[in-house]
Order: structure tokens, then C-alpha cells, then sequence
């Protein structure tokens, strides 16, 4: 290879060069679907193992090892997109590969802040005779700077630390006094973050808030991790939320999983019955709580 060769050519070339001599090895004689996606996923886990480590050895410390994954990472996403199939010249593929992923990472911060608005702006005759909202993150960070939060000096310490962990917050006003009662996690689909939200939520639990995760597609839902993650059971001991409420992805309610329509009447209800609950007995609002 030449000896001034790009850091990026020289990854792509080591990466296609390992993919295309590993792929027939792979595959064999074997020739149904499976065996030939089975094939490439073998292949491209050896070529980026390949292209990390002969990339590392030919331009590290010179180019930084994040420029080098970065390049091995845009060669595997032509590769497995198979843009050729869609005659985009070879020229041009780093470019739309670039551009489609910034529109998908576009797409999933602005869907999310979306769907935490929706959440925000729900709005019913229960609500408003319990005095109860929904606040983004952004309201209640004014709240406790402003002081207007009649929590003790401990719970404002936690809410404060807590950051971004949750993505809402369930208020009540009594008396012209505010509080918050409940934390409250919303994605459009947590599977890929269940398992990192759910300390977050026991650390509300422990606070004795109460803590619930509304997603918009609840399919993970019907796996048996994840049942066990939210109800208990399995490798998990406790509850990892009051409730978990999913508008789409599951037939039916299960323990402290809730099928919701999108009304989330139902999500509003134990809202409501948790605010109560804060407000009569929060030594009560622990893990073992439910609506």
C-alpha cells in the first residue's frame, strides 16, 4: 500500500479487502437467506476487527483512534446499506450515508421532544380539579431556581441532581403551594434505554416520588426481560417502575405494564391517585405502591 495513503482509504481498503476474502469462507455451500445474512454479519464483524487494528497500527498516535473508528464506521454502513443497489455512485456514498444519518438522529431528538410536549399539554377535567400538570424538564429546573417549589430541601437536592434522567414531572398545587409528586420517563421506544432508565426510576421510588415511563411503542413490552424489569421477577427482585404505560405494541395490560390508548385517561388516573397519595401518606409512594 502506498506509503502516504489517506488514513480513510487505508481503513475502507483493509475493511472490503477482509469483508470480500471472509464472505464466500463464511457462507460455504450454504445458500438460503439466513445463511447469507449470517455470512455478512460474520464477515463485517472480522473486517472491522481487521480494519481497527492494522488502522491503529499504521497511523496512531498521528491520527486519533476517534478518527480511525469513524472511518472504519462509514465504510461498514456503505457496505451493509449496499448503496451500489440504488446506482448512487461510489463517489457520492460517504456523503448520503452522512446525510441520512444526521436526518435519522434529527428525527429521533425532534420526535422525542415531540412526544414529551404531548405528554405536557394533556389536559382534562380530572386534572384540573386535582391541580394537576405535567412539566417538561426545562419548567422545573425554572421552578427551583425561581423557588417556587414547596418540596422539602431534600427532595429539590435529588430532583436537581437527577438532571436529565427523567423527561417530565408530575406537579400538584394546594393552596397556592406547588410540589412535585412524580417523575415521569417518555420515549417514543425505550428498549435501547430500559436498562440504564431503570435505576433512575428506582432512585425516585426511593425518594418516594412517584415514577412511571410512558412509550409510544411498547412491542419490547411482551419480551420476558423486560416484563421482569418492570413488574419484578426473574433477575430482578423489585418493581423498576410504578407503571409503564404503552400506547402501542401490546395487546393487553399485565401487572404494572398498562395498555393506553392515546387519551392516556388511564395514565391520568393513577397520576391522580398518586398525588393523593404523596399528599396522605407519602411513606407510602415506595416501590411496592401501585394504582
Amino acid at each position: 500500500m502506498p506509503e502516504n495513503q489517506d488514513y480513510k482509504e487505508f481503513c475502507k481498503e483493509i475493511y472490503m479487502q477482509t469483508y470480500e476474502a471472509t464472505y464466500p469462507i463464511e457462507l460455504g455451500d450454504r445458500t438460503s437467506d439466513a445463511a447469507k445474512q449470517s455470512a455478512r454479519l460474520s464477515a463485517q464483524r472480522k473486517a472491522i476487527d481487521k480494519a481497527l487494528v492494522e488502522g491503529l497500527l499504521r497511523f496512531s498516535p498521528d491520527i486519533s483512534e476517534s478518527e480511525i473508528w469513524e472511518a472504519i464506521g462509514i465504510t461498514h454502513k456503505i457496505n451493509v446499506a449496499n448503496l451500489g443497489d440504488f446506482n448512487i455512485a461510489e463517489e457520492h456514498q460517504e456523503s448520503v450515508i452522512k446525510r441520512s444519518l444526521s436526518a435519522h438522529q434529527s428525527w429521533i431528538k425532534s420526535s422525542g421532544h415531540s412526544f414529551e410536549r404531548y405528554i405536557s399539554n394533556i389536559d382534562s377535567d380530572d386534572l384540573q380539579r386535582n391541580e394537576v400538570r405535567f412539566i417538561l424538564q426545562s419548567e422545573l429546573t425554572k421552578m427551583i431556581k425561581e423557588n417556587r417549589l414547596a418540596n422539602t430541601t431534600e427532595d429539590i437536592a435529588g430532583l436537581s441532581s437527577w438532571g436529565k434522567d427523567f423527561d417530565l414531572y408530575a406537579i400538584q398545587s394546594i393552596h397556592g403551594e406547588t410540589h412535585v409528586f412524580g417523575c415521569i420517563q417518555s420515549k417514543t421506544s425505550i428498549r435501547d434505554r430500559v436498562g440504564r432508565d431503570v435505576t433512575f426510576s428506582r432512585n425516585a421510588m426511593d425518594g418516594l416520588f412517584w415514577s412511571a415511563a410512558v412509550t409510544l411503542d411498547g412491542a419490547f413490552l411482551n419480551m420476558p426481560e423486560f416484563i421482569h424489569m418492570v413488574n419484578g421477577g426473574g433477575s430482578y427482585s423489585l418493581n423498576g417502575w410504578h407503571g409503564m404505560y404503552a400506547m402501542s405494541g401490546i395487546q393487553e395490560s399485565n401487572e404494572r405494564i398498562y395498555k393506553v390508548d392515546d387519551s392516556l385517561n388511564l395514565f391520568v388516573d393513577h397520576a391522580i391517585a398518586a398525588a393523593r397519595q404523596f399528599i396522605s401518606d407519602r411513606r407510602m409512594l415506595n416501590h411496592e405502591w401501585k394504582a
